[in-house]
């Protein structure tokens, strides 16, 4: 494990004003964040981001400031409150966005308009600032105010019918790729604007949605298939596998393991293998294969559960065999190939504790990624209301007691 701090990055001297909570727009932030951008969080008060009450949690503790997934998201930012239900609060986030170079808002229709947080709005005060919207379903059209979350993202996007096997029910992709797809998406789309704002000094409106961020990356054949036939799930199986049954995926003495095939792969699977058995000429035959694939599982699986996933995965892929193992987190944590890479980040937070976490996507060459931990809840209210805004102590201690901020 390694602790890097920041020096200097692409977005250094970049300000973005944070309005998001959950998974999508955090992660776009945080992104940011990762860049050297001072990204600057503004939570609900007195609760704050929503992922603060999501578990799991650091030693199970339902603690606002040891929520797994906020301390994931939000790493790198400065936290300020704000009663967003207060009076005060649409003139607050105006005099803030007119400190930075870019908002980033994932806030519900009825929220957005109660605090005049928009492109338009802000135009006219600022007009080289960009806005990038991350919502279920875009900022217009019929669905723009519906409500939604990962499963129906998925199950709208065309995910799901093409998940699971061809005979069971459609199946959710696990984790929240739809979240973190349109925070990627979001992410690109805001650096896009910044750079037209940099050069023009014309600021605009990013629109993202995660259903159109996820039907992008949607397979190219499923959105083709619209106009022939649909395409079947497949579970397990690839067109790559080697016998087409039980997909690719198979059994070894200490969990699983995905065998797929390049040009040439039989060839090197029999010789890893080493079992004269295999060694007849007709199995070169894929069609022959599939149709004697008992067969040739009878041979194969005692071989495989004898070993062990990583050891199989090392020996394919030395054949230049296409290879991976089914990683558990404690395998991942204990890559030796993400060790060398320096991958995993430790970071000491106050009331979490010391703990790796997941490091950059994407290296710049000569550039540290910014790793700092996430912010306790309202920690640099001051620095933020007072020394960044250039609100006179008196107020801001007014707007303390009255708990607006």
């Amino acid at each position: 494990m390694n602790k890097k701090t920041h020096t200097s990055g692409p977005l250094t001297g970049v300000n973005v004003l944070d309005l998001t909570q959950g998974i999508a727009g955090p992660y776009c932030t945080k992104l940011l964040a990762g860049l050297g951008a001072n990204v600057i969080k503004v939570e609900a008060a007195p609760n704050g981001d929503s992922t603060r009450s999501l578990g799991p949690y650091v030693d199970g503790d339902a603690h606002l400031e040891k929520s797994i997934p906020f301390l994931y998201l939000n790493t790198g930012k400065r936290s300020s409150t704000l009663d967003l239900n207060s009076a005060e609060a649409p003139n607050l986030l105006r005099d803030l966005a007119a400190t930075v170079d870019l908002l980033v808002e994932d806030l519900d229709p009825k929220t957005r308009k109660q605090l005049e947080v928009s492109y338009d709005h802000y135009r006219e005060n600022c007009p080289s600032l960009v806005v990038a919207s991350v919502t279920h379903f875009g900022l217009t059209g019929p669905y723009a105010d519906y409500l939604g979350e990962e499963i129906v993202d998925q199950a709208l996007s065309g995910h799901m019918a093409i998940t699971g096997e061809p005979d069971r029910e459609p199946l959710r992709i696990g984790g929240d790729l739809s979240q973190y797809v349109t925070g990627q998406t979001a992410f690109v789309g805001a650096l896009m604007a910044l750079y037209h704002s940099m050069i023009t000094g014309e600021g605009q409106q990013v629109d993202c949605s995660a259903l159109e961020a996820s039907t992008d990356i949607l397979d190219g054949e499923a959105i083709l298939s619209l106009t022939q036939q649909p395409r079947v799930r497949w579970g397990n199986t690839t067109a790559d596998s080697f016998l087409r049954g039980r997909g690719g995926l198979y059994e070894t003495n200490d969990g699983w393991i995905a065998l797929g095939q390049v040009p040439g792969g039989w060839d090197m699977f029999v010789e890893m293998i080493d079992d004269d058995r295999l060694r007849v000429p007709e199995l070169a035959d894929r069609a022959t294969r599939i149709a004697r694939k008992d067969e040739i599982e009878s041979i194969v699986e005692p071989w495989l559960l004898a070993r062990s996933k990583i050891d199989i995965h090392e020996e394919s892929q030395r054949r230049r065999n296409v290879s991976g193992y089914v990683a558990l987190p404690e395998d991942i944590l204990s890559s030796r190939h993400l060790a060398e890479r320096e991958y995993f980040v430790d970071l000491d937070h106050p009331v979490a504790g010391s703990a790796p976490y997941a490091g950059a996507p994407y290296r710049f060459l000569g550039r540290d990624w910014y790793s700092e931990r996430a912010p306790l809840l309202g920690e640099h209210n001051r620095s933020i209301y007072v020394d960044h805004l250039g609100m006179s102590p008196a107020i801001y201690q007014q707007l303390l007691d009255s708990n607006v901020i």
